[in-house]
């Protein structure tokens, strides 16, 4: 619980002050117990800080609620804010086992089936219809967060009016190809030792390295178009909980490798949705040995090209953005940050926010 300080997690019925500090603010949500135990989950929200003297007039014309990767939490200030400015009202999950919902002993990350956090959206959606009503909602996914965000969409025809995605797992590296042996074997081992550890090698673990450290651990001299953001977190390194992000990660567990490749699996045949979606990823992806200037410039994660590929049949209407930066785009190097939260903005108030 240490990053939490002594006051432990945020209370089930009321909202407190988050880490974030005093523009956020955060709750816990109670959530049918499993095999482990209890098992919350946290939704964070934006509070704006207004200048008195300079009064917001202006409606709110959507909501949108945010849902992480893998390996991950809610850190983001500048995705809320710019939210704000696109005059829509911000929320976060931080998923049940991960950040600010992991407890101690739970096995984190862990689910053996994606449709398990149907409850921790459904439980946030609950609390945000209560403030902002029937706003139109717009989800927002990183990486896996991507994939389940697509997903609920798919199961809630009607529910949500805008999609983000913001290079979502929609697919392996080999794409279909090797897709259905696989799940095969893993649905095989999965039935009978669901916690079994995919074997997934000992590589460098160069996104971590790239976020915490920045330009300025990289041992690259800062290129020329970054020198006027020296202090900027991605030239500095990103401040957040390695505790809940954690460096090398954590396995990867059998069951809950299968409920991934059944996730791509439907998003290859059965995923049609009523909704624009914005698909945002990187120009290339980079998968070298080699720590080189490229891992702050590409995805070292996912393959965006395949991203790219898969994004295009989720819905009649599909706007395709690539940006030269990072695994995640709202981590990226400033001028790239600008031009995601440009293009988000432009693209929230054309196919949402200006209905």
């Amino acid at each position: 619980m240490r990053p939490w300080g002594n006051d432990g997690p945020p209370p089930v019925n009321a909202w407190r002050e988050d880490i974030l500090g005093p523009q956020f603010e955060s709750r816990t949500l109670e959530l049918l117990p499993d095999d482990e135990g209890e098992c919350p989950a946290t939704l964070i929200r934006h509070v704006p800080t207004w200048d008195p003297d300079n009064p917001v007039t202006t409606p709110l014309r959507f909501v949108a609620l945010y849902i992480h990767g893998r390996n991950d939490y809610f850190f983001q200030p500048e995705l809320a804010h710019c939210i704000a400015a696109a005059q829509g009202a911000f929320y976060a999950l931080d998923l049940r086992k991960y950040g600010r919902s992991l407890r101690p002993g739970q096995t984190i990350g862990y689910v053996d089936t994606l449709v398990t956090y149907d409850e921790d959206i459904s439980e946030a959606l609950e609390i945000i219809r209560t403030e902002v009503g029937s706003l139109p909602l717009v989800l927002i996914g990183h990486s896996t967060g991507g994939l389940l965000a697509t997903l609920w969409a798919y199961r809630h025809p009607g529910a949500v009016a805008g999609l983000i995605l913001n290079s979502a797992w929609l697919e392996m590296h080999t794409m279909a190809s090797m897709r259905p042996a696989a799940q095969h074997v893993l649905g095989t081992i999965a039935s009978y030792k669901p916690t079994w550890e995919v074997p997934s090698g000992d590589g460098n673990d160069y996104y971590s390295r790239s976020l915490l450290g920045g330009w300025a651990e990289s041992g690259f001299d800062l290129p020329d178009d970054l020198q006027p953001y020296e202090d900027d977190p991605a030239i500095k390194g990103w401040d957040y909980v390695t505790e809940w992000k954690r460096p090398q990660s954590y396995p990867i567990f059998a069951a809950w490798l299968d409920a991934i490749l059944t996730g791509h699996s439907l998003i290859e045949k059965s995923v049609h949705l009523d909704c624009p979606v914005l698909s945002m990823m990187s120009t290339s992806s980079y998968f070298s040995h080699v720590w080189a200037p490229e891992v702050f410039r590409s995805d070292i994660v996912l393959d965006a090209n395949i991203i790219a590929e898969r994004s295009t049949h989720l819905s009649p209407l599909v706007t395709i953005a690539r940006f030269p930066g990072r695994h995640d785009l709202f981590l990226s190097d400033p001028p790239v940050r600008t031009q995601v939260w440009d293009t988000m903005t432009r693209w929230l108030t054309t196919f949402v926010a200006g209905k």
